[in-house]
């Protein structure tokens, strides 16, 4: 079902460059009856508090949700102002022989122009802790075209910020200087300020500090506040984290903000347009939908659904999205999908002959979730 209704998408509305809020938008598009949620049995309501019993606080970006203990991290990604930035656990001699690894693997690199050697440029040693590479962004394109990789490590951790930028002060380049101008400086200013903002997060650890949660890690500072060397001043924050069931790797919830995004409508705006593409399922129905209340949350809606996924079994994609129309840095938009019969794109996995809970297994995960999402206490 998923990868229909992005088919789908592409051919109704505009793509998005958020492939989750692609994946959203479409599901919201098919007319289909409304099935309603069924009311859950006994085992049904024994499989729910098995989830709901161990849940607690986690934080995603300036946010935090009660996620259950057997939905573990699968996928986590941050992107600040068009750096993307990651972390991993780490000692020092793995971080040392990362850097030593690069170093090696980029000075064997050759571009297709002669003329755009060394591939790698340069390393700079700010510290025994902070390390930055100036590198051509591609063997294919000029090496005015740059990609500088920051590495920071810190209390077990290693920090990646990875930032593409511009260098055309050589001489070879003197006919473009009136049509551009070099970045480079500015873009590694921005690359130190957020390895100097990151720092090591432990799993549930939830902040009571400006700043964004990304697995393993945190990066400190307000919404509004200005990163030095970005190309804009405002923050520009989109945040993705993946918890995936660890014993049904078909059930998995995926959360998306994003500080940019402002759409001209909103998720029940487009349900019946969804509904009609979807139609043609025979197992397709709407179990649920309509506005939802969160706390610290203005305007949130969501659209829950049953269908066949592309595994061919009958499972279930739900979706809520929030703050539609504002996308800023102190409202971002907010988009919040379930799979139940769907395992994720590129895992490896078995061949399953039924999703792992009924509908109302999944509504009811879905509503011990969903209803716990809200602004992390002084994250903006």
């Amino acid at each position: 079902m998923e990868m229909k209704i992005v088919r789908t998408l592409r051919m109704i509305t505009r793509w998005r460059a958020p492939l989750m809020s692609a994946i959203l938008l479409l599901a919201t598009a098919c007319g289909a009856p409304e099935q309603g949620v069924p009311e859950m049995n006994d085992q049904e309501r024994q499989t729910v508090e098995t989830y709901t019993e161990t849940q607690a606080p986690v934080c995603i970006g300036r946010f935090q949700v009660d996620m259950p203990s057997q939905l573990k991290p699968s996928f986590s990604s941050l992107t600040v102002n068009e750096a993307k930035i990651s972390a991993k656990s780490s000692s020092r001699q793995m971080f040392e022989h990362l850097i030593d690894k690069r170093k090696a693997e980029l000075e064997a690199m050759h571009t297709v122009d002669a003329g755009d050697q060394p591939f790698l440029k340069r390393i700079i040693h700010v510290s025994d802790d902070m390390v930055f590479i100036d590198r051509n962004e591609s063997p294919h394109k000029p090496d005015a075209a740059r990609l500088l990789e920051g590495y920071k490590f810190a209390g077990l951790t290693m920090f990646s910020v990875k930032l593409t930028a511009i260098d055309v002060d050589d001489e070879k380049y003197r006919e473009q200087w009136k049509l551009r101008q070099s970045n480079k400086s500015e873009r590694l200013k921005q690359v130190e300020y957020l390895l100097n903002h990151l720092s090591p997060r432990k799993a549930g650890e939830v902040p009571e500090r400006p700043g964004l949660c990304f697995e393993h890690g945190f990066l400190a500072g307000g919404a509004d506040e200005t990163i030095p060397g970005a190309a804009v001043p405002t923050h520009k924050e989109q945040v993705g984290i993946r918890f995936s069931d660890n014993k049904n790797r078909d059930i998995y919830i995926h959360f998306y903000t994003d500080s940019i995004i402002a759409e001209e409508d909103t998720l029940l705006d487009r349900t019946n347009q969804a509904e009609r593409a979807l139609a043609n399922d025979q197992h397709f129905s709407v179990l649920r939908k309509g506005e939802v209340d969160l706390d610290g949350i203005d305007q949130a809606e969501e659209w829950l659904s049953a269908g066949t996924t592309d595994e061919n079994v009958k499972g279930n994609y739900f979706n809520l999205e929030a703050n539609s129309r504002k996308g800023s840095p102190g409202t971002p938009y907010i988009d919040i999908s379930l799979r139940n019969g769907q395992f994720a794109h590129g895992e490896e996995h078995p061949t399953i002959d039924q999703a792992s809970l009924t509908n109302a297994e999944a509504v009811g995960l879905w509503d011990a979730i969903t209803r716990t999402f809200k602004p992390r206490p002084g994250a903006f």
